[in-house]
């Protein structure tokens, strides 16, 4: 016996799924609103629970009565994670799908990259440093996919390093800790086989590392092969993602002679890196779809090494240009007023050359 009437036989072939989005609205608006709740979210639990700075094995505070901070933060990325897949159907939806449209959604994923570490770090208690290599850990297979999209036209993530996975990995890190509290990553872990003993966040720790390492070296095979089928040679291959190595070495050789610039300021620190590797992640989308020819250097990398400058100065020459705390506030302040000139003009730019409106839908597509 069939459960479909004869009646809903003919009905069904004409059926075509229903939508709550207004097709007035732009797809960037949804995508913005995303991207407000992942800031709302990282700066809502940073505010309340803070970050883990105790000498000791233990919880950041006593959180029994902040649990809510963890479900909001959960919360705030299940929106920004429900609008990174709504934005591209309401693009398709209203006909206005565009380079522009691909760049505003990968520049909102890249400027995701640096608030994840901060509100996961946080929830699960790990470390200022342990965030901030897990934020390193995160940028480096993120360029490299777009930067192995330029060579294959695909963009590719891993199978545990893809946003949405990601992301789903992060609310059930915040709900976890918003029914058991924060104490519950600290439980006791070992491992007889390897000879570890340590706690449930530093494993879990270890295994996103890993998983950016693993998901990095595969990026980086696949582009080699396609580089190497088109005829491109390695010596410019290797050379395009310069930028991106000058950014981790300069980062890396600044927290190595002053650790407490990022120590007395982790979140404005890292964010400060995060508009940084969002220009140069854009940069990079731009070059593909615009069929350029990759920069070997973008200028906010000027700021970042003139703050390693600065710290070499005091410590080996006795040199005092600037304090080096203000030197991470102004880095913030220059990276971020970068970003903003960058993605302003761009966007003025490509509206210019594709003839299009960057926030309005017209008016014959929203109907």
């Amino acid at each position: 016996m069939g459960f479909i009437t004869s009646k809903g036989k003919v009905n069904l072939p004409s059926y075509k799924g229903g939508t709550t989005i207004d097709k007035s609205i732009m797809y960037q608006y949804i995508t913005a609103i995303g991207l407000f709740c992942n800031i709302l979210g990282m700066l809502t639990i940073f505010y309340f629970i803070g970050m883990n700075d105790k000498k000791e094995e233990s919880p950041t505070i006593d959180d029994s009565n902040l649990r809510w901070v963890y479900f909001f933060a959960g919360a705030m990325i299940f929106i920004y994670m429900m609008m990174d897949n709504i934005d591209g159907k309401q693009a398709r939806r209203t006909k206005t799908s565009s380079p522009l449209g691909e760049l505003f959604d990968h520049g909102c994923d890249s400027l995701t990259v640096g608030l994840l570490p901060l509100t996961v770090g946080i929830s699960i208690g790990i470390r200022s440093w342990d965030i901030l290599i897990a934020f390193m850990a995160a940028t480096i297979p993120f360029y490299l996919a777009h930067w192995e999209e330029y060579f294959t036209h695909h963009l590719v993530l891993g199978a545990l390093n893809g946003p949405t996975e990601a992301e789903c990995m992060a609310i059930l890190f915040c709900i976890v800790t918003g029914i058991f509290g924060q104490s519950i990553w600290f439980t006791a872990i070992e491992l007889p086989i390897i000879e570890y003993k340590g706690q449930l966040n530093e494993v879990i720790f270890f295994a996103m590392a890993i998983i950016s390492f693993v998901t990095a070296f595969q990026n980086i095979l696949t582009s080699t092969k396609k580089a190497l089928s088109s005829n491109i040679s390695l010596f410019k291959a290797y050379s395009q993602p310069l930028p991106f190595i000058i950014f981790l070495i300069s980062e890396f050789i600044w927290v190595t002679l002053s650790p407490k610039v990022y120590l007395n300021n982790p979140v404005i620190h890292i964010l400060s890196l995060t508009f940084i590797f969002s220009y140069i992640v854009c940069r990079c989308i731009v070059q593909r779809i615009c069929q350029e020819d990759f920069r070997l250097f973008y200028k906010p990398l000027i700021f970042l090494i003139a703050c390693v400058a600065n710290s070499i100065a005091q410590k080996y020459f006795n040199i005092y240009l600037i304090d080096e705390q203000l030197s991470v506030k102004l880095l913030f302040l220059f990276s971020l007023g970068f970003f903003i000139h960058f993605t302003f003009n761009i966007i003025i730019e490509m509206c210019q050359v594709l003839k299009i409106k960057a926030f309005t839908i017209p008016k014959e597509k929203s109907k």
